[in-house]
């Protein structure tokens, strides 16, 4: 991600980075949100018969105006068997024309559809501002730590049997080492909020738009920076949030939290 045309943010160093994945399962759908400083969004999936049914999806704020449209490809799912096939699973999703954080959360939701029971969960992803020092950055599932890394330079610190490891490029190849099952999951949630908090050290939705053509190293990285979109999408003003004190979930459509009566009252 290059934002060097963008300004310095004045104000990095003194904020923090949080980002909260919250997942509600009922029989026969599962309904992911995903808030932070740069996006929020939502995807309900449906199921039945063994197979997904539907999918229902929103970028309710992102920092493209073409993000919209990212939810168009997620309909390439309907009719997968929801039996944990992740392989069947990418090959519907081609990254270059997807949004990755949608991506993300239909990836989370298909490892997760299948309970009988209804389920809540949230994850709270946390990240300070790095100015100069190292910090720690941790990721919580239901007030609970998993994973916390003192960080710098986007290289871990400590513990110290990860020391050196990239968060970066190569961040996969030793992640799916070191961990399994959910703690894989989480610290994969943990690396793309490090992705996104990059994000915090410029101004990147001030007015005037900026064309995304301005960033040309980010040609093909997903939906918006696809051909369809590179040469006519813009940023938008005024889509950062600063979560420094606690994420805000935007709320969801009442047909939306219809389905999932038990957990919005």
């Amino acid at each position: 991600m290059s934002l060097s045309h963008a300004p310095v943010n004045p104000d990095y160093g003194n904020g923090c980075f949080r980002r909260l994945v919250r997942t509600f399962r009922v029989p026969g759908k599962i309904l992911l949100t995903l808030d932070d400083t740069h996006h929020s969004m939502w995807l309900v999936m449906h199921h039945s018969s063994g197979r997904i049914s539907n999918v229902e999806a929103c970028v309710a704020r992102g920092p493209a105006t073409s993000c919209g449209t990212a939810t168009l490809p997620l309909n390439k799912l309907i009719g997968l068997a929801i039996d944990g096939d992740m392989r069947a699973f990418h090959e519907r999703l081609p990254p270059i024309l997807n949004c990755t954080h949608l991506m993300d959360l239909a990836h989370w939701a298909f490892k997760s559809v299948t309970g009988q029971s209804s389920l809540k969960c949230e994850v709270l992803i946390e990240i300070p501002d790095e100015a100069g020092a190292p910090v720690w950055i941790a990721v919580q599932r239901d007030g609970i730590v998993v994973h916390r890394w003192y960080v710098q330079d986007h290289q871990v610190v400590q513990p110290g049997h990860l020391a050196g490891r990239p968060l970066m490029k190569g961040f996969l190849s030793w992640a799916r080492e070191q961990f399994s099952g959910e703690e894989l999951d989480l610290a994969i949630m943990l690396q793309r909020g490090v992705f996104v908090a990059r994000g915090r050290r410029r101004l990147v939705d001030l007015s005037p738009p900026i064309p995304l053509s301005a960033a040309p190293a980010m040609r093909d990285a997903c939906h918006s920076y696809s051909p369809a979109h590179f040469e006519t999408a813009t940023s938008v003003v005024g889509y950062v949030r600063d979560f420094t004190d606690g994420v805000v979930a935007a709320p969801l459509p009442p047909s939306v939290a219809a389905h999932f009566k038990g957990f919005f009252q």
